[in-house]
């Protein structure tokens, strides 16, 4: 339900963070009647439906609920753009529709901000696209004493220069699991925070050493 490649990225990225708390994609900006007003403020013509008279309802990419360090929360606005589309020929007309979106939020007290392709790292892409796949498991994985046990073994593993396959195969013969089973908690304890990795320099390969 993403329009674009980029959207998904941020997407994960917003899904994986502790700190947002709630996702709202193509959030529009409602009342119309105040984003016309903006754009004739600014001399900018409001965009309308092809070939109609129909004002065009604007929508912001994501409309985030963000946790503050001091519990609080807040909305934020985030459009998210290829930096392609920014700069150059026939960039003019999306930066006259940007300035009214942020003239939008910022007039109700909301920060708005755009994040374009450079935000993000292929690997952090790949790996994040990757755990979501385990973000869920069946209910005999997901039991905390099991994943004590996971990590107890993970532990004591680090003294050896084991691939990751080598390790999850060992792990599992340990805890009498399969090795798919395996696998799928190590991923899973990533997606949770249980397990810090870094995920933005480096892929989650099973064949390279434990990270």
């Amino acid at each position: 339900h993403l329009f674009s490649d980029l959207e998904r990225f941020y997407f994960l990225i917003c899904e994986f963070s502790e700190d947002v708390v709630d996702i709202r994609e193509q959030y529009p900006l409602f009342p119309v009647e105040r984003a016309q007003a903006i754009a004739t403020a600014i001399g900018v013509r409001y965009p309308r439906y092809p070939k109609t008279t129909l004002p065009y309802v604007m929508t912001t990419d994501f409309l985030l609920t963000v946790r503050e360090p001091d519990g609080n929360f807040k909305s934020v606005a985030r459009t998210v753009k290829y930096r392609s589309d920014l700069v150059g020929k026939g960039s003019k007309r999306t930066l006259e529709k940007l300035d009214v979106e942020k003239r939008f939020w910022n007039s109700q007290g909301v920060d708005w901000r755009i994040i374009t392709d450079e935000f993000f790292t292929p690997d952090l892409i790949k790996n994040l696209g990757l755990l979501r796949k385990y973000s869920k498991l069946h209910r005999d994985l997901m039991k905390v004493p099991l994943h004590i046990k996971f990590i107890e073994c993970l532990e004591s593993s680090r003294e050896y220069p084991w691939t990751l396959a080598t390790c999850l195969r060992k792990i599992a013969n340990h805890l009498s699991i399969s090795y798919i089973d395996a696998q799928g908690i190590f991923f899973h304890l990533i997606w949770t925070k249980a397990l810090k990795v870094d995920l933005v320099n480096a892929p989650l390969f099973l064949t390279a050493p434990v990270p």
